[in-house]
């Protein structure tokens, strides 16, 4: 009745409290106890939005626990989780290689799920050579478990796309996770040599094709793409993938803008480049190396720096902040609690670039 309240009997009173309790205590249990599902595409997250922060990096959990102060330059991922968890990030980008050694599903809920999985609802993933235990010919199956089909996108195989923003007013950028496992199985990630027959890294190429196409420059005029292996990397311990070359060509010739990558355990900004590696500085894409999650980190060669490595450091672990604007993005590094210092930050929002064929 309108104007009136019921007075709740004690029995009711009691089982609402312990349907309270069940909650809140569900809500700390792993992601296989309480499923958190959010589709593919996100939606506008709120109308007068202007930008959104995200952070990025990949090379992040031991298995093992953290060690602290004791050992500053191995196993800190409780302190770069601190980075990402209840500091108001629209999304945390995982760059692959998120659990060591093998990506097991009891690592993950044992070790990652206590620290960067406190971030779990804001986390987009992809896998690194590590959740493939090494082999691409296996599947990441403790990956997709502890991630969900969320992860496993349309394919089923790793790879997705979503949006920030809603286009084409609001800061609008399209973000795409692939998989760059695939491109070191059978046929690679380029066109199939035989199209009824491809490879799964062929599949990935094709959908990454029709995704681009899906979302022209002229309406997506922002591109964030990212994955495990580097097409360029000046690193100790891993260099670049050649492998990864024909997603690079499909994005270049889309107009994408950043791209991410982790598996070299350091960081490094790129100026923008083909996909040959030459400078371009009217359509080229930039590259960020953020493998400083926290698990070890890899010293940079004593050869002369690669002309276009605009800035790199080996010995701070952390994230890679980057504000996404309506047509432009900032970036910054962040280092860990604990951790040395290290300053790389854009001074102005660079705006992004625009395809050849755009109008």
């Amino acid at each position: 009745m309108d104007g009136m309240r019921t007075k709740l009997p004690a029995a009711a009173l009691a089982l609402l409290a312990l349907a309270v309790s069940a909650f809140g205590a569900a809500a700390n249990q792993p992601p296989d106890v309480r499923p958190i599902s959010r589709p593919t595409e996100h939606g506008t997250e709120a109308p007068d939005r202007t930008r959104y922060v995200v952070g990025a990096a990949g090379d992040i959990a031991c298995e093992r626990e953290a060690l602290g102060p004791a050992a500053p330059a191995l196993c800190q991922y409780d302190d770069t989780a601190k980075l990402v968890r209840g500091t108001g990030l629209a999304e945390v980008l995982l760059l692959g290689d998120n659990q060591y050694e093998v990506g097991s599903y009891a690592a993950y809920t044992n070790y990652f799920h206590p620290t960067w999985g406190r971030a779990f609802a804001n986390i987009s993933p992809v896998p690194g050579n590590h959740e493939y235990a090494n082999d691409p010919s296996s599947r990441p199956r403790g990956y997709f478990r502890y991630f969900g089909d969320r992860v496993r996108g349309p394919d089923g195989l790793g790879y997705y796309s979503f949006d920030l923003g809603a286009c084409p007013n609001d800061p609008c950028w399209h973000v795409i996770a692939l998989n760059s496992e695939l491109c070191f199985g059978v046929g690679g990630c380029g066109p199939a040599t035989d199209p009824s027959n491809p490879g799964r890294g062929n599949r990935m190429y094709a959908w990454l094709g029709q995704d681009l196409a899906d979302h022209p420059d002229a309406s997506y005029p922002c591109t964030l793409a990212y994955w495990h292996h580097p097409r360029f990397s000046f690193s100790t311990g891993s260099g670049p993938a050649a492998s990864v070359g024909p997603l690079w060509e499909l994005l270049h010739a889309a107009g994408a803008d950043v791209v991410l990558n982790g598996h070299s355990h350091n960081y490094q900004r790129w100026r923008p480049m083909d996909p040959d590696g030459a400078l371009d500085r009217t359509r080229g894409i930039r590259q960020f190396v953020v493998g400083t999650g926290g698990a070890n980190l890899y010293a940079l060669p004593d050869d002369d720096r690669p002309p276009n490595l605009a800035r790199a450091q080996a010995h701070a672990f952390g994230i890679l902040r980057l504000t996404l604007k309506l047509a432009g993005y900032r970036w910054a590094w962040a280092s860990a609690p604990g951790q040395p210092a290290f300053e790389d930050a854009a001074a102005r929002a660079v705006p992004c670039v625009r395809a050849v064929d755009s109008p």
